[in-house]
């Protein structure tokens, strides 16, 4: 009777084990929406969060449609240069990086003729807490990477560093 509780004891527990390191490893894979599928779940959530009404959700839905057009567009440029192994130069980066900041002017006046004065500075305070939450985000996954002594990095890890 121990054994078979034994056995079953150690069962759960690897199948546990598995169960949460497929989920770590699966989190974001095998989610690839389509620009409308991705511009009508954002336009729900803002519907939600600014309570707009009919013709400011298709108002915002044709500009989040256009919105995810584009970066998708840009993501398959991205990828294909990192396939090819081409790396942009520091004039081609800045223009990137222009380009972007130039969208996001434009995607905030767009926003702003749409929106009314109260859900504009609710969904600039939003934005702003994405942005925020963001930053930090990449700095704690930058520090976690640099103690794991990540790949990427070229570092050893702790645990390498002692069998030299």
């Amino acid at each position: 009777m121990r054994n078979i509780i034994g056995i079953l004891v150690v069962v759960l527990l690897a199948s546990t084990a598995i169960n949460a390191q497929g989920r770590k490893e699966n989190n974001r894979k095998g989610v690839n929406f389509t620009p409308e599928q991705t511009a009508t779940l954002q336009t729900k959530r803002m519907t939600l969060r600014l309570d707009l009404d009919k013709n400011q959700q298709e108002a915002v839905y044709d500009l989040q449609k256009n919105k995810m057009l584009v970066r998708k567009a840009m993501r398959t440029a991205m990828l294909e240069r990192k396939a090819n192994g081409n790396t942009p130069t520091s004039d081609e980066l800045f223009q990137l990086k222009s380009s972007r900041l130039d969208r996001m002017q434009l995607h905030s006046d767009a926003m702003k003729e749409i929106l009314t004065k109260e859900q504009f500075e609710k969904w600039e305070n939003h934005q702003k807490v994405k942005m925020r939450d963001g930053k930090k985000r990449m700095t704690k996954a930058k520090r976690n990477n640099k103690e794991r002594g990540n790949k990427q990095d070229g570092k050893p890890r702790k645990s390498q560093i002692n069998r030299i």
